[in-house]
């Protein structure tokens, strides 16, 4: 009927912990010239959505769109728009620029600064407006070889690649990775890509360390005790490098949550100068509807302070901007040199994503995509 709105499906997340939807929403459409619209053709449910999903991480405003990994292809552009057309395929970085400023999509909420963003709505959507098109997006060839390979460049292996950056890593260095979920894997994978004597692959879910142990990394499995135990008895001096891939909701080998945990077994376990890269999600504010279940217990942790001091590691992270490794990835996998697609073992329709939302988290699969027919 004419006069009608377009509309689209998209997953919402109406402030449920546990609990997304699907629903039809407006779609979107060009608001200022240097906008391009995409027509999404395959998104991803990331770790850090499951932090919306349990309640602890989120924008106050409810309902959202969820997600921020999506490839897609160019559906309308704004009149400014110089470098890309319709009919061109790209990725949608997770990390958007409007000036200095960083965004990301699907959390319903400015990722810096405790901004409000602009009202975009997240990836795991039919469409999604991409602002500023031009500098953006990221191109990628024609047809839908490799788009599992391209799809892991919006966030997750720029994400691992960063975080094995940021320890410092020199090729020959031993890196160990707590968390071998599809960030922590893609760490490992970036590691043993890049030239490490030995990559160590913690967890305590036995198929995610299969996985690992698949791509050449050497699992160790949480529920035996302290991690650094028995990687101390192969390395005596510790490993150089440590990534932190798990974040605040992190356990014990009991597998209750206890704050710190990672990061003072990480202090026994680096070996004197080396570096730690905490990588993931550490966020913490008051409770409101977009976050019902955060709280204060993540604003400070307990810290060996002394055995630091004797160590004298270097510790970086904080938020990774993706899109900065995204274009060198892009063009690895283009290559044919990677293929971090391997992740994905779960693709659904957009009205599965609920379902894959629920096995995701109770880490039933190790990685879900979603694809969409138009």
């Amino acid at each position: 009927m004419s006069g009608q709105t377009p509309t689209m499906k998209a997953v919402l997340w109406e402030g449920i912990p546990y609990q997304v939807v699907v629903k039809d929403v407006p779609r979107p459409t060009i608001q200022t010239p240097t906008d391009v619209i995409v027509r999404v053709t395959t998104a991803a449910i990331c770790g850090s959505d499951l932090h919306n999903y349990h309640g602890l991480f989120g924008g106050s405003d409810v309902p959202y769109q969820m997600g921020h990994e999506a490839v897609g292809i160019v559906d309308k552009t704004g009149s400014s728009v110089q470098t890309f057309k319709k009919g061109d395929r790209v990725i949608i970085p997770c990390d958007y620029f409007i000036g200095a400023q960083a965004f990301v999509y699907g959390h319903g909420a400015y990722t810096q600064g405790g901004s409000t963003s602009p009202d975009l709505g997240g990836c795991q959507a039919e469409y999604v407006r991409v602002l500023n098109g031009d500098s953006n997006l990221i191109s990628i060839p024609q047809g839908t070889e490799n788009e599992l390979d391209y799809l892991t460049c919006t966030d997750i292996f720029a994400t691992a690649w960063t975080s094995i950056t940021q320890t410092g890593f020199q090729p020959g260095d031993s890196v160990a990775i707590y968390g071998a979920g599809p960030v922590g894997l893609l760490a490992a994978y970036s590691a043993i890509f890049r030239g490490a004597i030995k990559v160590y692959s913690i967890d305590y879910v036995e198929a995610r360390l299969a996985r690992a142990e698949s791509i050449g990394a050497i699992p160790i499995y949480l529920r035996k005790g302290d991690p650094s135990t028995p990687i101390l008895k192969l390395q005596t001096n510790g490993v150089q490098r440590v990534s932190d891939c798990v974040g605040l909701e992190c356990v014990n080998p009991q597998l209750k949550p206890q704050e710190g945990y990672i990061l003072n077994d990480a202090i026994k376990l680096v070996a004197a100068g080396g570096g730690i890269a905490i990588t993931g999600v550490y966020i913490s504010g008051p409770k409101d509807k977009g976050e019902p279940l955060q709280g204060p217990q993540w604003a400070t942790i307990p810290f060996d302070i002394a055995s630091y001091w004797l160590k004298g590691p270097t510790i970086n992270g904080g938020l990774v901007f993706a899109s900065k490794a995204e274009p060198a990835l892009r063009d690895l996998v283009t290559a044919g040199r990677v293929q971090p697609g391997f992740v994905f073992d779960y693709v659904v329709h957009i009205d599965e994503a609920p379902e894959a939302y629920q096995l995701f988290s109770k880490h039933k699969v190790q990685k879900a995509a979603i694809k969409f027919t138009h």
